[in-house]
C-alpha cells in the first residue's frame, strides 16, 4: 500500500467538498468525487485534475453510495477515507415546511452519511488507516429560523459519528466530524441575498464567513496519520458564532 491514499468525497466537485478534493489531490492521493446536478463544475474540475475520478451519484440512494464504494475499488483497488460533505437545504419556516422537503433533506444529509459509511465499511476496517469524516453545520448547534430540516439532519449527524466511531473503534477506524459556519463560495451562500450573508457575517466574532479551504483543512487534519487517537469528536470551525 505504502503512501497511496484513496478517498472517496460526497459532494466533492463544488464549494467545501471541492476545496478538500482539492487539498486531498495536492498531497498526491488518489479521490473519487461524487456529484449529482452540476455536470458544469463536475467536468470542470476533471478538467483541471485529470486523475481524478468524478462519478455521478446521489448519496441519499443505497445503490449509489455502492457503486461509487466499488468503482473506488475498481478504479485504485483500495478505500482508506470517506469524507461526506453532500447536503442539501430546503429554507422555509417549519409550520409551511411540507413532508416531502422534510424527506429528501433527511435523506441527503442525514441518511446519505449512514449510507455511505454502510457501504464503504469493508473497504474502511480493512485499511490501516481508516478514516470517515462527516460535514455537519453549525446549524446543529444552534438551530437556524427557517432551516428546520437542516439543523434537524445536521445534529443527528453528531449521534451518527459517535456510534459508529464507538462501534468501529476495535477496527482502528476513526469516525469523526468538521461543523463549518457559515462559508464563502458555497451553493447555500450563492443562493442566498447577499445583504442577508452580510448581517450574518457580522455576527460573526471574527466577522467574516469562513473559507471553503479553511474546512478543508480541518478534514485533512482528521485524515492524517497523527490524528488516529482522535474519534468521535467535532472540529469546529465558524469563527467563534456558536460559542
Amino acid at each position: 500500500m505504502g503512501d497511496v491514499r484513496v478517498a472517496l468525497v460526497s459532494g466533492g466537485t463544488r464549494g467545501i467538498g471541492r476545496a478538500i478534493t482539492e487539498r486531498l489531490l495536492a498531497d498526491g492521493w488518489s479521490v473519487l468525487a461524487t456529484f449529482v446536478h452540476d455536470t458544469d463544475s463536475a467536468a470542470a474540475l476533471q478538467a483541471q485534475h485529470p486523475g481524478l475520478c468524478v462519478l455521478r451519484s446521489d448519496s441519499s440512494s443505497a445503490s449509489d453510495c455502492l457503486t461509487a464504494v466499488e468503482e473506488c475499488g475498481r478504479q485504485f483497488g483500495q478505500l482508506d477515507h470517506v469524507v461526506s460533505v453532500a447536503g442539501i437545504t430546503r429554507d422555509v419556516a417549519l409550520g409551511e415546511l411540507n413532508d416531502a422537503d422534510w424527506d429528501a433533506v433527511l435523506a441527503t444529509n442525514l441518511s446519505g452519511p449512514f449510507r455511505l459509511a454502510r457501504a464503504a465499511m469493508p473497504w474502511i476496517t480493512a485499511s490501516p488507516r481508516g478514516r470517515i469524516v462527516v460535514i455537519s453545520s453549525v446549524a446543529a448547534l444552534m438551530g437556524n429560523a427557517q432551516q428546520g430540516a437542516y439543523a434537524a439532519s445536521k445534529a443527528g449527524l453528531v449521534g451518527l459519528t459517535k456510534t459508529l466511531a464507538r462501534e468501529l473503534a476495535r477496527t482502528g477506524t476513526t469516525v469523526n466530524l468538521v461543523i463549518p459556519g457559515p462559508t464563502a463560495d458555497t451553493g447555500i451562500t450563492a443562493a442566498t441575498d447577499p445583504a442577508f450573508v452580510a448581517a450574518i457575517a457580522r455576527k460573526i466574532p471574527l466577522h467574516r464567513l469562513g473559507r471553503p479551504e479553511e474546512i478543508a483543512h480541518a478534514v485533512r487534519f482528521l485524515l492524517d496519520d497523527l490524528s488516529a487517537f482522535t474519534t468521535g469528536t467535532a472540529i469546529v470551525v465558524d469563527g467563534g458564532l456558536s460559542m
